[in-house]
């Protein structure tokens, strides 16, 4: 009987699972098209997530992260609470996530798929807007390019019900979004989402109007004073973010220890996890760097950022700026906790990919004229 019962709960999930998958088809076509990785990744999200129940069952909610039972949880407050309309309840219960679906549920669609849904829709709407700033910038996009914007890391997150793939979303789109309008609504929606994000990008925004000023003979100091300056910056804000929260006294931060600077630069290569002991992180290192070649964008991505920050005459650089110093105030952030995952960054991973790849390509593109004129001219 509990056999039949598991089957029947199983092939029930699974149904639901191919009929958002049949939307996810919908939502990937782009001017009437479909392109190769949408489809790929549609089919790739549909094994996961079946695949995920049938080996956890019940307790796929504890699957990697406890952040899946926790908004299971808010889920189901709303149930009993109903929709409580405060700012403190909006920004607590993560009304931006469980409103939706609440709404998929009155459907009769499961509460943590429906969560691993609308990640997945996330993941499609990161896939065009990167895309579009791509091809807007003469790139011709090519399937592998995929892995610096919506690679491995982002597609086993969005196999969960998590909130990554919307706070990454508004994060890309704000940078890399041709409308102005849905790139001020990406702010707005980041406020309630994950507030010192928000701060973050604000900070980026507001001192990369002053490297505009900047005599480009002097770019590298000013890089270097603006770094200490966003770390030092984004250390008081958690600080004082703290003490309006919480109410506690203010005490000066961390800034000037070695922990802290070596956590700033692990973040660079995408190797966090070495600056923890097993309290923090239970597997080993071994085990976490054969992770990290598996997710090879978590330390590709950050590698090729800063190679490509270097070359401050190449295309975009003021973005590559802005993007860095507000990636460098959220680590000054972090740093003060005892917490720092490869999670935490993400919502910098596909900007940082967009421009690290469209730097590279340029550069190349560059080596090769110069290549041909260096033939031509030998050939006169």
């Amino acid at each position: 009987m509990e056999l039949d019962r598991r089957f029947h709960l199983m092939l029930f999930y699974s149904v639901q699972a191919f009929i958002l998958a049949l939307a996810l088809i919908l939502i990937a076509r782009n001017n009437g098209k479909f392109s190769v990785y949408s489809v790929l990744y549609v089919i790739t999200w549909t094994a996961a997530v079946i695949g995920i129940k049938f080996r956890y069952g019940l307790e796929q909610a504890l699957f990697y992260s406890s952040d899946q039972q926790t908004q299971l949880d808010m889920y189901e407050r709303l149930l009993t609470n109903g929709l409580l309309l405060s700012p403190q309840q909006f920004i607590a219960d993560r009304y931006l996530i469980i409103v939706p679906v609440r709404l998929l549920g009155i459907f009769g669609i499961e509460p943590i798929l429906a969560m691993k849904f609308l990640q997945a829709v996330c993941l499609l709407l990161l896939y065009r807007t990167c895309v579009n700033f791509l091809v807007r910038n003469n790139l011709t996009i090519r399937l592998y390019h995929a892995i610096f914007f919506a690679g491995p890391l982002l597609i086993f997150l969005s196999t969960l019900g998590l909130r990554d793939l919307e706070i990454a979303l508004a994060t890309t789109y704000l940078f890399l979004g041709q409308n102005i309008y849905l790139r001020q609504v990406s702010l707005l929606l980041l406020i309630p989402l994950r507030p010192h994000l928000a701060v973050a990008l604000i900070f980026g925004w507001i001192v990369t109007k002053c490297f505009k000023h900047i005599d480009f003979k002097k770019f590298y100091f000013g890089l270097v004073a603006a770094t200490i300056f966003a770390f030092v910056a984004g250390s008081y804000g958690y600080v004082i973010g703290r003490n309006i929260r919480e109410g506690n006294a203010i005490v000066t931060p961390e800034i000037f220890d070695q922990d802290p600077w070596w956590r700033f630069f692990s973040n660079l290569v995408g190797l966090q996890f070495l600056t923890f002991d097993t309290r923090i992180v239970k597997m080993s290192v071994l085990n976490l760097v054969a992770l990290r070649l598996f997710f090879v964008d978590s330390f590709l991505i950050p590698i090729c950022f800063v190679i490509t920050l270097m070359y401050q005459k190449l295309e975009m650089n003021l973005l590559r700026i802005q993007t860095f110093l507000s990636f460098t105030f959220f680590l000054g952030l972090v740093a003060q906790t005892e917490f720092n995952s490869t999670r935490q960054n993400l919502p910098f991973f596909s900007t940082m990919g967009v421009l690290a790849l469209l730097g590279l390509s340029r550069r190349n593109k560059k080596k090769a004229d110069e290549h041909r004129t260096g033939l031509a001219s030998a050939k006169i």
